[in-house]
């Protein structure tokens, strides 16, 4: 497997998790529920779905300048 490829996993993974975390946010989304009424915990993983979306950004980017270096 190439690095193109594995960096193709792992954006399709990040893009997986993140589509599963928008779907329940936009279904109902109560933070307090959702985090068992823990403030701390609906802060991380807020901020866990975040970066999960920065990394995939991050693997896209990578991704484009690599393949734009095979033409």
């Amino acid at each position: 497997m190439n690095i193109t490829d594995t960096i193709k996993n792992k954006i399709d993974r990040l893009q997986e998790c993140v589509i599963e975390i928008n779907r329940d946010i936009e279904e109902d989304f109560d933070p307090e529920g959702w985090s068992g009424g823990n403030f701390d915990d609906c802060y991380d993983m807020g901020l866990s779905h975040g970066m999960k979306r920065g990394r995939m950004m991050a693997y896209q980017e990578i991704l484009d300048l690599l393949e734009s270096e095979k033409r």
